[in-house]
């Protein structure tokens, strides 16, 4: 068997406590039945930490994993998975970034980074063009991510490195915490990675890297870029994209009942008429701020954007990056602010403390909501007056938080270990799955998204799968074949972020699935058709599956927070999950006790 194209086929191995660093070569079929990203980290991940190790353990691993497509001509190929045991839930853990970091890392010699260990001092892991060395980092510990990604490039001599580094958040083991690159405005947010490289005294991983990617059928792929670009560049749709990034759908999707407000627990955003909404969305509130746009690694859609507040309370250095749509959404109606330039600055102190914004703004609209009902008291948060639309509040815990500081120690574990540990009944407030907090995306608005936030691997996220764009083709408030729509979107989804492919890119039409299959061929030269692609995007999902079914997960963690199946909100309508996850289980080959049954194993080759 002939390793594909499109991989530069080695895995770096890191002791941080033995100090030893060695290459190994990427395993054809590794990469055959797995691709990348989180299949083939995954499957390193499922068979190298038993389930008597915790996260926040020396003998985790903490994987950095690009695709074949990631570092190619391929349009919007830069994307980079980071995969633990995650210390939020306890089970299989994953967070996707963009910009360059991943690019640099195939270009610098490696598709994966396999770390282990602990050392007895901060150190960082330098890698230039296939060079590798530990060095120490105590001078860099204790700094944002932004200033160490600075600090250390400037001290290596080298501004054009890249650097994935965890704010003080991952050192503080903020159990939400995200390991950011290119300047702390990119991040791979979710499931706590960065607490585990916090936990590790890893301070960054910063590579450098001049290598081309080689690909099987460069012509084919250099012409099917070129074709994907313009039509990028000739549809006024994604014109309009790139001008307004995430924050341009806000209104639409406000208006069909899939944004959450005041902890999901109102269809309201500012009094009658939703004025908070024109207040933060774009076109609209988020205009004072938008200073320009930004593109990841060979991009044509560029739908990063540039903010800046120059005076006043929320100012932060000028032309940082975002809020993106799922930071408006969990700082904005979720807390009840309709204050951008405060919203804004929330993301920006995010970014500097490496920090997941759905997470900390979804723990702090819980903790909102236990105020708000006298479950929490001046007295319990530090003298805060805790309140729903409460900017200076949120920015004062948000604060605490990242420093385990008073009542931010309880917060910084989030919502599920928080709610246990406030009592009083503040679980019927904390708005997880599995621990994680939801995405904010409602399961009210379109019932596929119930059965999908129940029962994908990491939790409440919209990344796994994201089934409302189909959906909303049809009833998207029966239940009817709402399973299978699900499936389908999580076994496409599993495959497509394996390879290096941004989400986005697909998601706003830049590709279609024909094309993106033969992006990956040309890039490959491995013969996939569309259903082959699902056959591998379902192997990889039911990969983590089987990691949670190994390390306890079982079918009570298969569920939504009662509130979604109980209280109506704007779209009218509950979740009926209920009457979708028998026929989920059925049509994933699940067992009533939703466990994979040993057809499905070998059916899937696993």
């Amino acid at each position: 068997m002939t390793l594909p194209k499109g991989y530069v086929g080695k895995i770096l191995r890191v002791d941080l406590s033995r100090g030893k660093i060695k290459s190994t070569d990427l395993d054809e079929e590794l990469a055959i039945k797995y691709i990348g990203g989180y299949g083939i980290g995954g499957k390193i991940l499922y068979d190298e930490v038993p389930p008597w190790v915790a996260p926040l353990d020396p003998a985790n691993k903490l994987i950095f994993a690009t695709g074949p497509i990631t570092g190619t001509i391929a349009p919007a190929a830069g994307r980079h998975t980071v995969i633990t045991k995650s210390p939020l839930t306890g089970y299989f853990g994953d967070a996707n970034s963009g910009g360059l970091w991943g690019a640099e890392l195939k270009m610098a010699g490696y598709d994966v980074i396999v770390i282990t260990g602990r050392p007895t001092t901060p150190q960082y892991l330098y890698i230039n063009d296939g060079k590798c060395e530990l060095r120490q980092a105590n001078q860099y510990w204790g700094m944002d991510a932004r200033e160490a990604d600075r600090a250390i490039r400037a001290d290596l001599g080298e501004k054009d490195a890249k650097a994935a580094t965890i704010g003080v958040a991952g050192e503080n083991l903020v159990r939400y915490a995200g390991i950011v690159n290119d300047e702390a405005n990119r991040i791979a947010a979710r499931c706590g990675v960065g607490a585990v490289m916090g936990f590790m005294k890893l301070k960054a991983v910063v590579v450098k890297g001049q290598s081309r990617i080689s690909v099987a059928n460069p012509e084919a792929l250099r012409n099917l870029s070129r074709d994907i670009t313009t039509h990028v560049r000739s549809n006024d749709d994604l014109v309009s994209f790139t001008k307004g990034g995430t924050p341009s759908f806000f209104e639409m999707v406000w208006e069909i009942g899939d944004v959450p407000a005041y902890n999901w627990s109102r269809g309201d955003f500012g009094g009658e008429g939703d004025p908070g909404v024109s207040k933060i969305a774009y076109p609209g509130g988020y205009e004072k701020i938008f200073s320009g746009n930004r593109a990841c690694y060979i991009c044509p859609i560029a739908c990063r954007r540039l903010s800046t507040v120059k005076e006043g309370p929320y100012s932060f250095e000028e032309k940082v990056e975002g809020p993106e749509y799922e930071t408006m959404a969990a700082f904005g109606p979720n807390c009840g602010i309709d204050n951008i330039e405060c919203i804004a600055k929330l993301n920006d102190l995010c970014n500097l403390y490496g920090l997941d914004t759905m997470s900390a703004g979804s723990t702090i609209a819980f903790a909102m909501e236990c105020f708000e009902n006298n479950l929490l008291t001046k007295d319990d948060t530090d003298g805060i007056e805790l309140r729903f639309g409460n900017c200076d509040a949120a920015i004062e815990v948000l604060n605490k938080i990242v420093k385990r500081d008073g009542f931010g120690d309880i917060l910084a574990e989030g919502t599920r270990r928080a709610a246990r540990l406030i009592g009083k009944g503040a679980e019927a407030y904390a708005m997880e799955v599995k621990g994680l907090e939801i995405a904010m995306h409602d399961p009210r608005a379109g019932q596929a998204f119930g059965v999908h936030y129940a029962c994908t691997p990491t939790g409440g996220r919209h990344t796994e799968g994201l089934p409302f764009g189909q959906e909303m083709s049809g009833d998207r408030f029966s239940t009817e074949g709402k399973a299978a729509v699900a499936k389908t979107s999580e076994d496409w989804t599993a495959f497509h972020k394996s390879t290096g492919f941004c989400e986005f890119a697909s998601e706003m039409s830049a590709y279609n699935n024909d094309n993106t299959i033969e992006v990956f061929n040309a890039v490959t030269g491995l013969s996939l058709d569309y259903n082959k692609a699902l056959l591998t995007g379902e192997r990889i999902f039911n990969l983590k599956k089987s990691f949670n079914v190994q390390h306890g997960a079982t079918k009570e963690e298969d569920k939504l927070p009662k509130r979604l199946l109980t209280e109506i909100t704007k779209s009218g309508v509950v979740n009926k999950l209920p009457e979708m996850i028998n026929e989920y289980y059925s049509i994933r080959g699940w067992d009533k006790n939703s466990r994979l049954t040993p057809e499905k194993i070998r059916e899937l080759n696993l």
